[in-house]
């Protein structure tokens, strides 16, 4: 069984008859561990037919960032299980001077900033795929098609951004990003494509912001410890840079770039 393969606890809901009606339940299996070593499986049902609206509200409730109403950290090992095995985008974003944004206006229109960020993602991305990571930085797992779309997508989310009101302000918010695409064989994985878009964004922000950059997954790229996984980073030229205009560019080194 899968559960007992990767060791994550499983709720599953569904339904059966009993004396004569429909009755909602919920199954909760988990595997059980003897000194770091999975040695079986535990299960347990219960009846939540008179329940089942209101765990739906408190399981959103706790899935869910306040602010942003993005989905938080609680839903990636849930997630994980429906992006494995087949191509995904990991993408991650992170507001361009966010901090000198607080400092000079205030942390009440930093939050106004996160929420309008957010808005954009969810209606560009769908309501399934966006998560808010930590403070000011926001990620999208999404199944993938071709860096021609991850282009277009991105051009449609900063339209969404510009001259954007920020309560009694109106601006153009500035957001960074960097992504890898690839197959994840096991949640490992997809913690390391994370990581990859962590580092491409870092390359944004490093020379010029308010842009995105790329580059496919690599699962070798799982096994090396993280002075090398740093070093193959800096060295990979094959490397995809979408510029603001739309073009990419393919295989080529990164420049300086003044902003």
């Amino acid at each position: 069984m899968q559960l007992l393969e990767d060791g994550v606890p499983v709720k599953e809901r569904g339904k059966t008859r009993s004396r004569g009606r429909i009755r909602e339940i919920m199954i909760l299996k988990a595997p059980v561990y003897d000194q770091d070593q999975i040695v079986g499986l535990i299960g347990f049902f219960m009846d939540i037919t008179n329940t089942s609206k209101q765990i739906n509200r408190l399981e959103n409730e706790a899935a869910r960032d306040d602010l942003t109403s993005l989905k938080n950290r609680r839903n990636f090992a849930r997630d994980f299980n429906y992006l494995t095995g087949k191509p995904i985008l990991a993408m991650m974003l992170d507001v361009d001077h966010f901090k000198k944004f607080n400092d000079n206006f205030g942390h009440r229109y930093g939050d106004e900033v996160l929420k309008k960020i957010s808005q954009a993602l969810l209606k560009i991305y769908g309501i399934g795929h966006c998560y808010r990571y930590g403070g000011d930085e926001l990620l999208v797992l999404r199944d993938f098609t071709d860096t021609d779309t991850v282009a277009e997508k991105d051009r449609q989310f900063r339209k969404e951004l510009e001259h954007a009101r920020v309560l009694d302000l109106y601006m153009d918010i500035n957001v960074s990003a960097g992504y890898t695409y690839g197959i994840a064989n096991n949640s490992d994985e997809i913690k390391s494509m994370i990581r990859l878009a962590d580092h491409n964004l870092y390359q944004v922000k490093k020379n010029c912001r308010k842009d995105i950059c790329g580059s496919p997954f690599q699962p070798i790229f799982l096994n090396m410890n993280k002075k090398k996984q740093r070093e193959s980073l800096i060295c990979f030229h094959a490397v995809f840079f979408v510029a603001g205009n739309g073009r990419q560019r393919q295989g080529q080194p990164w420049q300086k770039q003044y902003c």
